[in-house]
């Protein structure tokens, strides 16, 4: 589901003309432990089992990106640390003080990629005013 929304046009003082952008209509996010619950639906392991594991991974993704390593999930895709810095003029002017922030890239595998080149978008109907 996708919906349309308006949006000014940036850098332009008071907003300039109005566009209106596509954008995706978000459920509610879905929890590790719904998950977990599904999954055990799926198994013949019990949810505090896949539930556990779950958080397991999460701590050892977090430490292999802390490590500054690549993590690979085969059909999901990677994960990579990366960071978003200050431009400095001289290399010894380069430091800690110079990274902005630290983030999380995603890459979807080729599988994942075309799976999500399969969806159908549908626009949500507005809501009649009354």
């Amino acid at each position: 589901m996708y919906k349309a929304v308006p949006k000014a046009q940036p850098g332009v003082v008071g907003g300039g003309q109005i566009k209106y952008y596509a954008s995706i209509v978000r459920e509610r996010p879905v929890s590790i432990r719904k998950i977990a619950t599904e999954i055990s639906k799926m198994t013949s392991l019990h949810t505090t089992d896949i539930f556990g594991v779950l958080e397991s991974f999460l701590d050892r993704l977090h430490t292999y990106l802390e490590e500054g390593r690549i993590v690979k999930l085969g059909d999901v895709g990677s994960f990579s640390p990366a960071i978003a810095s200050y431009a400095e003029d001289l290399l010894e002017d380069v430091d800690k003080r110079t990274i902005k922030r630290l983030k999380v890239n995603f890459r979807p595998s080729m599988e994942l990629n075309e799976r999500l080149s399969t969806i159908k978008f549908v626009k949500q109907q507005d809501d009649p005013i009354e």
